[in-house]
């Protein structure tokens, strides 16, 4: 009972974040990126990781999740302040169509969000997607609630 609440938390959140981004979620412009469509999400991340979150966020709306998290690995290389990567890079252990996730990707994604949270210049509405995906982590993992945003 405790996986399908896990579950249908997540895929709340998720199906959440995509229509928060409403019409500034699809680029104008001809073809695709890797085949995969082009998404855009504002994040107050180096605009030189822009282009690279934005590749990688369409790989996760795709469901690549072990490619997303390996471009979301490399932004945060470039950028280890990008909190929102953070956020993004949690998700990709989250697989509400297939199974839940094991304890090794709750912990990996509870590490990724943590390191998030303590990034330097998250804005607001960064924080509130973090404290959301952590509230899952938390839950999922039966953690006890820590602060404001864990």
């Amino acid at each position: 009972m405790e996986s399908y609440r896990f579950l249908l938390l997540a895929t709340t959140l998720l199906v959440v974040s995509i229509l928060a981004q409403g019409n500034h979620l699809q680029h104008p412009g001809s073809g695709s990126d890797e085949g995969f469509g082009r998404v855009h999400m504002d994040i107050s991340c180096s605009p030189a990781v822009a282009a690279d979150f934005d590749r990688a966020l369409a790989l996760l709306h795709n469901f690549w999740y072990v490619r997303a998290l390996e471009r979301f690995k490399q932004v945060l290389k470039d950028d280890a302040g990008c909190a929102m990567a953070y956020w993004v890079a949690a998700m990709t252990y989250n697989h509400p169509c297939w199974h839940p996730p094991s304890q090794a990707d709750e912990t990996a994604a509870w590490a990724l969000v943590q390191k998030g949270l303590s990034a330097s210049e998250p804005s607001p509405r960064e924080k509130l997607y973090l404290a959301t995906v952590a509230a899952l982590i938390r839950i999922a993992m039966k953690l006890p609630r820590q602060g404001n945003f864990s």
